[in-house]
């Protein structure tokens, strides 16, 4: 047995004099970062806003931190490829997930199996915008508020619809709306809002929600017809279109948002230095202005509150889900 022992003692005592080596290391890089370049993962293809939004913050982060920041769009399976990339990188701060909300809150309830767990792989890092939804009829459709529409619905079964994209949430608001009301609607699944736009443009559907983003250019356009924000305040893009609340059904909000997360094991220190500076990025008056003009709201918070609005968000949808019998893939 003394032999066996001592070998444990000494094993035991080579690997405390390792960890006293590695602590010195590790909060060395911790003290240096950024030391390489840094990137920020896209789980969507170029051109939308997540990647539009990704690059802006990109940019103002190279400068702030004196390193490269490059973007990565690494698109498919509803954002699940994305997800599942970061989740298998190291947990060392160097590689950032600009994560929508859909894929924070519901992609569980949507799917099956995924091949990594939001609680698992991920901490939060900041939320960095909001966009309300905003629901929009076809201006031939003979109703002027929510009410009217919800009341119309009841009177003609089965002939209001609305355009969704399967699990987003201009879907789980649509499904929200009937839970709550009562509403007499059928939801209409589209590849994407442009083809659902464009048959709600054409009479095929009545009603769409969309992001306030989005709706901007035919609302101003008279194509299409506004009825609610789901914010809790007026819109400053539509100042004339109440709240959801104002129109008759007080707690229903819906917003589209973006933040970023990184692996779970990255550092506390790197998970706070990011998150200031990601605050400060997205307050900054000029990415405020730049934001303002296209219909979102900049936030920037902290990994605490980021972290408690995720679980607060997943609770509300996963229940929608689960009340609307959308079956997961």
């Amino acid at each position: 047995m003394k032999p066996t022992l001592f070998r444990l003692a000494a094993l035991l005592g080579a690997l405390s004099s390792a960890l006293l080596v590695l602590a010195p290391a590790h909060a060395a890089t911790v003290d240096d970062y950024p030391t390489k370049t840094i990137r920020v993962v896209v789980p969507y293809p170029a051109g939308g806003i997540a990647d539009k939004l990704a690059r802006e913050v990109a940019e103002q982060l190279q400068q702030r931190l004196k390193q490269t920041v490059v973007v990565e769009n690494r698109s498919g399976a509803a954002g699940n490829i994305g997800f599942d990339y970061v989740a298998r990188q190291p947990a060392d701060g160097y590689t950032l997930l600009l994560a929508p909300a859909s894929n924070l809150t519901v992609q569980p309830a949507l799917f099956k199996q995924l091949s990594y767990d939001l609680a698992r792989d991920f901490t939060p890092v900041s939320l960095l915008v909001q966009t309300p939804q905003v629901l929009l009829v076809n201006p031939k459709l003979p109703v002027g508020t929510p009410r009217e529409l919800i009341d119309y619905s009841k009177k003609h079964p089965g002939k209001v619809n609305y355009g969704i994209s399967v699990g987003a949430y201009s879907h789980l608001a649509g499904e929200l709306l009937k839970t709550q009301t009562g509403a007499n609607f059928t939801a209409i699944p589209y590849q994407g809002s442009a083809p659902a736009i464009n048959d709600l443009l054409g009479g095929q559907t009545q009603f769409i929600f969309n992001e306030v983003i989005t709706a901007i250019p035919f609302v101003k356009a008279g194509t299409l017809k506004p009825l609610a924000v789901a914010y809790k305040t007026r819109a400053p893009w539509l100042p004339d279109v109440p709240t959801t609340a104002e129109a008759g059904l007080p707690g229903f909000e819906v917003t589209s948002w973006y933040g970023v997360v990184v692996r779970s094991g990255t550092p506390a220190p790197l998970v706070q230095r990011l998150s200031r500076e990601l605050r400060d990025i997205v307050q900054s008056a000029d990415f405020r202005k730049r934001y303002d003009d296209i219909g979102a709201f900049t936030v920037g918070n902290t990994p605490e509150e980021f972290g408690r609005f995720i679980q607060t968000e997943t609770v509300k949808w996963t229940a929608v889900v689960k009340q609307a019998g959308i079956q997961p893939n």
